[in-house]
């Protein structure tokens, strides 16, 4: 199993050279299986890149398929889905799930956003490629030779908020964003959720000391301390916020692993950066 970022920010994009060393397209995280299988972790503009690099393979041939599953549906982690090529060309095949929000379902959010009044593309009839939404639950899904659990962890105004832990050959990758620890019971089933992943990819826009509006997100110490709890062997800190530059991305690691060190925690820290291929 292999992942890669294209997409690392939260909330809008980030362009700018300042930026470019991490990535300035918001959230999209591809889980590639041993047999070639293709597993999207959410939507943002990172999708649109990716479905850029698609087109230069099968699915430029209309021969393509993948499963995307949305944590949630804030438009951070949606709006990439009706733009790339590979979803206006016939043949290819997707599989989306995701939750339903307060206000409707996945399919019904999606074309909302999608109306002419705001898009150019107008609604998902209009996507050429064959697609499907299916309501996530907590049964295993199965995704060639990925195996996939997916779990509520929170609940952020009309949106719930899902993780996802990705199974292959005893390597895991759990992926949680947007959650907020607001009482005890949501950390302790995160750490339930998280226990013993070889890789946790965590949202962690702000620290403790920095003073935000509470948009319904962790911070690094948070996830850090589940990390910890949950015996991750390497955590990759997520939804960066769009004003932490490179520079202060690379301090912020800096700062933590050292803090990691002086405690004599084996947990590797890392920034997610768009682009290389992580072996898992």
């Amino acid at each position: 199993m292999k992942l890669q970022f294209w997409g690392v920010r939260g909330y809008v994009p980030t362009p700018g050279a300042a930026y470019l060393g991490y990535g300035g397209n918001t959230c999209c995280v591809v889980i590639y299986g041993a047999h070639d299988e293709l597993l999207v972790l959410d939507s943002g503009t990172g999708f649109c890149r990716f479905g850029d690099e698609l087109m230069q393979r099968e699915f430029g041939e209309g021969r393509g398929e993948l499963t995307l599953l949305i944590s949630h549906t804030y438009w951070d982690h949606l709006l990439g889905l009706p733009f790339p090529g590979l979803v206006h060309t016939p043949g290819n095949k997707l599989k989306i799930y995701g939750p339903d929000s307060t206000r409707g379902s996945l399919r019904m959010v999606y074309d909302g956003i999608l109306s002419p009044v705001y898009s150019p593309v107008y609604g998902l009839a209009h996507m050429a490629a064959t697609h499907s939404f299916e309501p996530i639950s907590t049964h295993p899904l199965q995704v060639g030779g990925l195996k996939v659990r997916a779990m509520p962890l929170s609940q952020h105004k009309h949106s719930p908020i899902w993780a996802y832990r990705i199974e292959e050959h005893g390597r895991t990758v759990v992926y949680m964003t947007d959650v907020r620890y607001s009482d005890a019971q949501i950390w302790r089933k995160a750490v339930h959720f998280a226990e013993g992943a070889t890789v946790l990819i965590h949202s962690a826009p702000y620290t403790r000391a920095e003073e935000v509006e509470d948009y319904g997100h962790s911070r690094v110490e948070d996830a850090i301390e589940v990390a910890q709890e949950a015996h991750v062997e390497q955590l990759l800190l997520y939804h960066h916020a769009p004003t932490r530059t490179d520079a202060q991305l690379d301090a912020l690691v800096a700062h933590y692993r050292a803090e990691l060190v002086a405690m004599g925690s084996l947990l590797r820290l890392e920034a997610a950066r768009e682009g290389p291929i992580i072996e898992v």
